[in-house]
């Protein structure tokens, strides 16, 4: 057997432990699921699943990758039309519920959730997420009242945070959320400027802890 097929079939196989995990996660949830029953499903050694992912975690953090890539770029494309704010807000809030939609309430919950694990937030900063970069983008394009950093991650862990924990009904919840866009969309008017702190890197996108 070649080295490209040999390749090919472990790329194939990757593809399928992903996939699998996924599927699994939105029936048991991320906590309740056993990567046995990953392995089974796809008809490979438990093993075989430590050969690509260092564990389950592993799968959550590349699906997360992979959606907020979705997201972020799905409100450029309105961030790019000169847009307030609230809009590119707006446009992130729609693009994670849509998100929502497809991948089901409780597999959100577990990536958001899993932004707030400290073994997460130690290894990242805002500067990781594809939307929390291009919300700084965005921020810094229609404002120098207040620090983009700041603000985005503020949004993002406000966000999250309600994503990840908030149990009420969608028309509650989404109210919620929206209340969020709105302050953080009156942040860039109301406030003054502050200067940045020591948390923050000279390119002015790492503040520590991502959300």
């Amino acid at each position: 057997m070649g080295a490209g097929i040999r390749s090919a079939q472990r790329a194939a196989t990757r593809a399928r432990l992903f996939e699998e995990a996924v599927e699994e996660f939105k029936r048991s949830g991320f906590a309740e699921t056993e990567i046995a029953t990953i392995t089974d499903r796809v008809g490979v050694t438990r093993g075989a699943f430590y050969v690509h992912f260092a564990g389950k975690d592993e799968v959550l953090r590349e699906l997360l990758l992979i959606e907020e890539r979705h997201i972020a770029a799905s409100a450029a494309v309105v961030s790019e039309r000169a847009v307030p704010l609230e809009a590119v807000l707006g446009a992130v809030v729609d693009a994670i519920l849509k998100a929502e939609r497809r991948l089901g309430r409780r597999l959100v919950r577990d990536l958001c959730a899993g932004q707030f694990r400290p073994e997460v937030a130690q290894r990242h900063d805002i500067g990781s997420h594809p939307v929390g970069l291009m919300l700084i983008d965005a921020i810094e394009d229609r404002s120098t009242a207040i620090d983009a950093v700041d603000l985005a991650m503020t949004f993002l862990t406000g966000l999250f945070g309600l994503l990840a924990i908030d149990e009420a009904p969608q028309a509650v919840r989404r109210r919620r959320i929206d209340l969020l866009v709105q302050i953080a969309s009156q942040a860039t008017t109301s406030s003054p400027r502050l200067s940045t702190g020591a948390g923050h890197a000279t390119d002015g996108r790492s503040a520590g802890t991502a959300p």
